[in-house]
């Protein structure tokens, strides 16, 4: 399962970490335009996606909530090669939901996830094995019919799943865990021209189970016309629309990888606005530097162990590598601005506590 690390649990009550909100934002800007915008689901599926307050997974397609992530790390030289010597946060669990339209595209893993069923129609899987072979499970409630309540899917499987209702209202609500937890450099989206190519026996499910914008692999796409370079700008930054990300939390993109005008992926300027009382996640960045410039409100940043207060004019210098956190006092709203270079990326970020 693809999972961007950051989700609100309805019972946590805490915001993530501030470039943790840019992911999302990321995320879906790389969905295609008849994905990203489709509309949110109706009736009991809605109303748990407002339950557990989801968002869409980025390319692969369903709805999620992160509900777990281990306060402990492993070290990456402790774990197999395949790992590439990144370190991961022990575990962590998200809950989910798929519908007809919102699917899990076909995606591989290097981790095993377990899966569990919750509710909702039947959820039926594509399992594509390395070795060539496929096979077809179904996680669901009819236990003594052949239904899976939990299952496994190996590291290096293909997978792609949806609801077996083919209803309107459909939709299957399920789990998933990963151990060690989930690392966007883990995931890989399927493509279908690849995949129907190594598994012509399921040609048909896997045109199914993947989306327009990866019916073509990038070694058969025709070639992009090359990338413009930078302008010029001026704006102010109240310009820029504020996004509410989770409760308690604003982001205003104003440079890096997806901002609207200053595209930039040498640097990236964000600015937060942390709410009374809220706290970000703990995380670190593999390669980026991190600079926070308290713009307005008081509040603390946690550097591992180490605690300072911050308040207007403060300068918060975080180094690759450095865990860190920021919480806002009790009695207002913190504003910042969260720089980082190179600009920020996904594959760069690490949550270790949500």
């Amino acid at each position: 399962m693809h999972l961007p690390s950051n989700t609100l649990s309805p019972n946590t009550g805490r915001t993530s970490t501030c470039q943790a909100v840019a992911v999302i934002a990321a995320c879906i800007a790389a969905l295609s335009p008849a994905h990203a915008d489709s509309p949110r689901p109706e009736g009991m599926a809605g109303q748990l996606i407002d339950h557990y307050h989801m968002q869409r997974i980025p390319q692969e397609g369903p709805w999620f909530s992160l509900t777990y992530s281990s306060e402990d790390q492993i070290d990456g030289a402790a774990l197999p090669s395949r790992y590439a010597g990144r370190a991961h946060v022990t575990g962590n669990a998200i809950v989910l939901l798929a519908t007809r339209s919102d699917f899990s595209a076909m995606h591989r893993l290097q981790t095993d996830e377990v899966w569990h069923f919750y509710g909702g129609s039947p959820l039926e899987m594509l399992l594509l094995y390395p070795d060539g072979h496929g096979r077809k499970v179904t996680i669901g409630p009819d236990f003594l019919a052949g239904d899976f309540q939990q299952f496994t899917v190996p590291h290096g499987v293909w997978q792609g799943s949806a609801p077996r209702t083919s209803s309107d209202g459909a939709y299957s609500l399920a789990g998933t865990q990963l151990s060690p937890g989930f690392d966007y450099a883990d995931f890989e989206i399927g493509y279908r021209d690849e995949l129907q190519r190594e598994y012509p026996a399921f040609a048909n499910d896997i045109g199914r189970l993947t989306r327009a914008e990866f019916a073509t692999s990038s070694a058969h796409r025709p070639q992009q016309p090359a990338v413009a370079p930078p302008k010029a700008i001026a704006f102010r930054a109240d310009q820029v629309p504020i996004v509410a990300m989770s409760p308690g939390l604003g982001l205003q993109e104003l440079v890096g990888r997806v901002a609207h005008d200053a595209l930039s992926s040498k640097l990236s300027v964000a600015k937060f606005t942390l709410a009374a009382g809220r706290t970000s996640a703990t995380s670190f960045n593999h390669q980026s530097q991190e600079v926070f410039l308290v713009a307005n409100g008081t509040g603390q940043v946690h550097l591992d162990e180490k605690v300072m207060p911050v308040g207007p004019s403060s300068v918060v210098f975080i180094p690759a590598g450095q865990r860190h956190s920021i919480e806002a006092d009790v009695n207002g709203a913190l504003i910042f601005f969260a720089i980082s270079a190179p600009a920020f990326a996904l594959e760069d970020y690490v949550v270790v506590k949500p």
